[in-house]
């Protein structure tokens, strides 16, 4: 009987098959849909794209041309960390010279000409994720980083999240009165791993990470790697949820206009769920934040994958395409902003070349670039910027506390 139902279902999906082949081959094309002005796209939406995921052409360009309507802004990148001898293929598969790699963690201070300051990412302060578990170094404090710079971390009122990892969500709490803006499909995505059960892969999976038959531990012991499930720990989840609960977050839902100037591009599935893109109007033309969904720049000029961690590449190559439409009028790919380039801080990724370490400032290795001011805003670059590569072993105290 079971066998003489699943045979007859397959007949009637067969016929329903050809009859969309025979009707114009459509079946696999999603159907038009209604774009942000009530008219009808010129672009058919791919089946694997979510409707409040997909963006034209045609409204990519106008978004470009409504963003030069608005106000400049003056942008800075910081690095929060440095992932150390990272296997180059685990990070660009199709690349694999030199074998290793250090990533930065970098993080976006973007400033208006009110004086206020939005954060893309916020950096990482899971500090035994960093010095114990992930063999990083060069951690600092981002309020920290933005006083070395001339930045004040009072002036922060809004955080875009990327996504909610814990190298890219970690600070959160320590911008309090900041407004989170984050996806919906962001936070479905954390809902369902924190309820993973524990019975796949035996067991061995933790969606935070963590535990292990209510043991806590950390990576490796989890053997949580490169698998979905990972990279939501309770203190993320917990700034996260937590603004949230407070009334102190915007759940956005696809493409959402921050302010003039400043709007939220999604990029879901490029690399978690619920990943955003952020563009923003320069004198340099459009910047575009990816997070991890841009996590190579060189990825973004030469076409490879990069960080396949929760990947889905084809969503990932549509961001790629969505950076190279809103920066088309000026720079183009130059004006991507990746999250984890390894080449960052040097001539070689040229958005960046305008780097320095702040070292002496804080007594920590880390680096910062003023990749564009506006409004009349002077440089935070010193006279005399030391550029001289650093790595320091300097680990704060911390309880192993994930």
């Amino acid at each position: 009987m079971i066998r003489k139902r699943l045979l007859h279902r397959g007949i009637l999906a067969g016929v329903f098959a050809i009859v969309g082949c025979l009707a114009g081959g459509q079946i696999l094309l999603a159907n038009d849909d209604d774009d942000r002005d009530g008219h009808k796209d010129k672009q058919k939406r791919p089946p694997q794209v979510l409707k409040q995921g997909f963006e034209s052409t045609d409204d990519l360009l106008d978004d470009v041309r409504r963003n030069e309507r608005g106000p400049d802004f003056s942008v800075w990148l910081v690095e929060s960390s440095r992932f150390m001898n990272v296997a180059h293929r685990s990070f660009t598969p199709d690349v694999g010279d030199p074998p290793t790699v250090d990533l930065p963690v970098n993080v976006g201070i973007i400033k208006g000409k009110d004086g206020k300051i939005t954060l893309y990412d916020s950096g990482w302060k899971q500090l035994a994720y960093i010095f114990d578990w992930n063999g990083s170094c060069c951690w600092q404090d981002l309020r920290v980083e933005m006083n070395a710079i001339g930045l004040k971390p009072e002036d922060v009122v809004r955080i875009i999240i990327g996504h909610g990892h814990w190298d890219h969500a970690g600070q959160l709490d320590s911008f309090p009165n900041a407004v989170l803006y984050v996806q919906k499909q962001e936070l479905k995505q954390i809902d369902f791993f924190l309820n993973y059960p524990a019975t796949f892969n035996g067991g061995h999976i933790s969606a935070v990470n963590t535990q292990i038959n209510g043991v806590q531990v950390g990576p490796p012991q989890n053997a949580c790697a490169r698998t979905p499930v990972c990279g939501y720990p309770p203190q993320t989840v917990a700034q996260i949820l937590g603004k949230v609960l407070a009334g102190k977050a915007k759940i956005v839902d696809g493409r959402h206009e921050v302010a003039p100037g400043l709007i939220i591009h999604p990029a879901f599935r490029g690399h978690t769920y619920g990943s955003q893109l952020l563009q923003v109007n320069t004198p340099r033309g459009q910047l575009v934040f990816g997070s991890d969904t841009y996590s190579s720049w060189t990825g973004i000029r030469d076409w490879n994958v990069a960080n396949i961690q929760q990947t889905d590449t084809i969503q990932q190559f549509l961001a790629y395409e969505k950076c190279y439409v809103l920066t088309s009028t000026q720079n183009s790919f130059q004006n991507c902003v990746s999250a984890h380039e390894p080449i960052s801080y040097t001539a070689g990724y040229p958005l960046t070349a305008n780097w320095w370490n702040p070292q002496a400032a804080t007594g920590h290795c880390w680096r910062a670039a003023e990749l564009i001011l506006a409004n009349g805003e002077p440089t935070h670059v010193p006279a005399s910027p030391n550029k001289t590569p650093c790595v320091d072993n300097i680990v704060p105290p911390h309880p192993i506390n994930p």
